[in-house]
């Protein structure tokens, strides 16, 4: 665990914030992080399952079918899971679509989620950097990402993904980004 300031805390496990007087429900052992080793319910496999299913005429009806059988507290993960799992851009792009719901549920600290996401994030799904953008504002996701993107090799995917997450939202910040 962190302090972030203000008496508020971060865990290293799950990296969600919570108060010192509120009881942390984290499972996960602190350093280890949640997305990356979470253990799925049977429901967030399924849709995960369905996720990855070739792509036919029915298949936005089964996605949705499968989303809404996941409880409510465990659906952003299972989103967010997607991508720091899965680079393919029809699983992500399938995902995306659902995370405009959740903008006033993620409480994830912004660096943490970036690095997660980095390395798998497919460049071509810009709904990802709009969510971002809209948790957390446009113009701290560029500033954040330009600054981790330093912390990684010139010619590493990790660096590229960062750099492309500030690119998609240079429109949305009021001096270009």
């Amino acid at each position: 665990m962190s302090c972030t300031g203000a008496g508020v805390l971060r865990c290293g496990g799950c990296l969600r914030h919570f108060t010192a007087s509120t009881p942390h429900p984290c499972p996960v052992t602190p350093g280890v992080i949640r997305l990356k080793s979470m253990d799925l319910s049977p429901e967030q496999l399924r849709f995960i399952e369905a996720v990855r299913k070739p792509k036919h005429h029915r298949r936005e009806i089964q996605l949705q079918k499968r989303f809404n059988e996941i409880p409510r507290a465990e659906q952003l993960d299972t989103l967010l899971y997607i991508f720091t799992h899965s680079n393919n851009y029809g699983d992500q792009q399938d995902c995306s679509r659902f995370l405009p719901d959740f903008v006033s549920d993620c409480d994830y600290a912004l660096e943490e989620l970036l690095m997660q996401i980095a390395p798998t994030w497919n460049l071509s799904v810009e709904e990802l950097p709009d969510f971002l953008a809209d948790v957390y504002g446009a113009e701290r996701v560029v500033n954040t990402s330009k600054s981790l993107a330093t912390q990684h090799p010139d010619d590493s995917y990790e660096r590229r993904s960062l750099g492309t997450i500030a690119w998609w939202l240079k429109r949305r910040c009021p001096d270009g980004g």
